[in-house]
């Protein structure tokens, strides 16, 4: 994927240096920059823009005349201001802006670099409006496709409901309360069954004046709660927070499900999620097979070579193992030199696929450096039958004993079933 463009426009050129450096230090982008209207005019005519930084006021268009120049061509705008009286405040929310800044020192500027870094990820998140009134989806539709969500609409909670039966990964729900058939509480209920609060966002919106109706919602499994009517501002500030709460807590499950040297899984996923593989694989009509990796000498490549060349063999055979099999299965690494997979049989031999990576290690060469290391693989394989893990683990282990026991670089097959 290509990296965004974004302009930058301010006319104070310390501004514009700083902006320009912390858009670059915090968001992989092609960064154009401008002074005055005519030069951005010059730069929206030659490029494609994902996002613009405007400051208001510029020598050549003192009225703001940039925000609605780079407005036609569907940029989302962040505008810098000096400052912002509720009157302009109002004008600027009209014009439809994504957001804006106030110039305040270098808080400021890390507040647009960081929104604007949100709205750029936006376009990979799907969200859904479940509102019976046109006009208010049709509003909140059009806010939200500001700030780049994909955005799915239902007239109310049976139609939302389908929606995200078709759209399962849609991370965020607006919901209101009033609607004929099933109202904002029944629909969540309903979408709980299926998508919990840590996978999906729910907020809840509502003009009623019954208090707890918030409680409600919550207690239910919304993740939070708006009372209509309510600005663009707040309505941005929930928005956010509420996907950024699901990005980190989904950032958490990540790092403790895998190993931060190879990248690969590691044991405790293989333990949580290996027995749904296992049954899911065997449902449909397929084999399973599990096999552990043990790399042969590897305390000598410590010895020898030090422990940075260590974990560059460690992150190597992951990288080979993710690449050829991941796709069949999971790959994980359990402990230092030792790896697993689960692989069902999609119409290959397995064992023989695995022997032939097997020589294929010993007969390659790694760079380390000015080094060229090689290494061997001792490989232990068992079929899964009806057993639990930890016994196939068991099966799978004393394989791979045998083959250590039987000179290395080879693969021993408990054929047991």
């Amino acid at each position: 994927m290509s990296v965004p463009n974004i302009l930058v426009v301010d006319d104070s050129r310390m501004f514009l240096r700083l902006l320009v450096q912390k858009v670059r230090h915090h968001i992989p982008s092609q960064v154009f920059a401008a002074d005055s209207l005519k030069k951005t005019q010059t730069l929206l005519d030659g490029h494609d823009f994902d996002i613009a930084m405007l400051d208001l006021n510029l020598p050549d268009a003192s009225q703001g005349e940039v925000v609605d120049l780079v407005l036609k061509y569907d940029v989302p705008v962040i505008v810098f201001a000096s400052a912002c009286s509720e009157r302009l405040r109002k004008r600027l929310w009209a014009k439809d802006i994504a957001d804006y800044v106030i110039k305040e020192g270098d808080d400021s500027l890390q507040y647009a670099v960081s929104q604007a870094r949100r709205i750029l990820r936006n376009r990979d998140i799907k969200v859904l409006v479940v509102e019976d009134l046109e006009s208010v989806r049709g509003m909140i539709a059009k806010l939200l496709r500001v700030h780049r969500f994909q955005v799915f609409e239902a007239d109310g909670g049976a139609s939302g409901l389908r929606v995200l039966q078709d759209n399962p990964d849609i991370r965020l729900i607006i919901a209101d309360y009033e609607m004929p058939e099933m109202d904002g509480v029944q629909f969540l209920r309903k979408v709980r069954q299926t998508h919990a609060k840590e996978q999906m966002a729910v907020i809840g919106v509502s003009s009623h004046e019954d208090e707890p109706l918030s409680t409600r919602f919550l207690k239910s499994g919304a993740n939070d709660f708006l009372k209509k009517p309510f600005s663009s501002e707040e309505f941005y500030c929930r928005i956010s927070q509420n996907i950024e709460l699901l990005e980190y807590i989904e950032e958490i499950k990540e790092y403790s499900e895998k190993d931060f040297l190879t990248g690969l899984y590691n044991r405790r996923y293989l333990f949580q999620n290996a027995p749904s593989f296992i049954e899911e694989a065997r449902n449909m009509g397929q084999d399973v097979f599990l096999s552990m990796f043990d790399i042969d000498f590897f305390k000598k490549i410590n010895d020898i070579y030090g422990h940075e060349a260590g974990d560059a063999v460690l992150k190597n055979i992951g990288d080979k193992l993710k690449d050829l099999f991941s796709t069949h299965g999971m790959v994980v690494r359990l402990g230092g030199e030792e790896f697993c997979a689960v692989l069902r049989d999609d119409g290959m031999d397995i064992s023989a696929v695995l022997d032939q990576f097997r020589i294929d290690i010993a007969e390659s060469f790694m760079e380390y450096g000015e080094l060229s290391l090689s290494y061997t693989l001792s490989i232990g394989l068992c079929a899964i039958t009806d057993e639990k893990l930890d016994s196939v683990l068991r099966r799978a282990d004393a394989a791979l004993y045998r083959a250590k026991q039987n000179g290395r670089n080879r693969l021993e097959y408990d054929r047991e079933s």
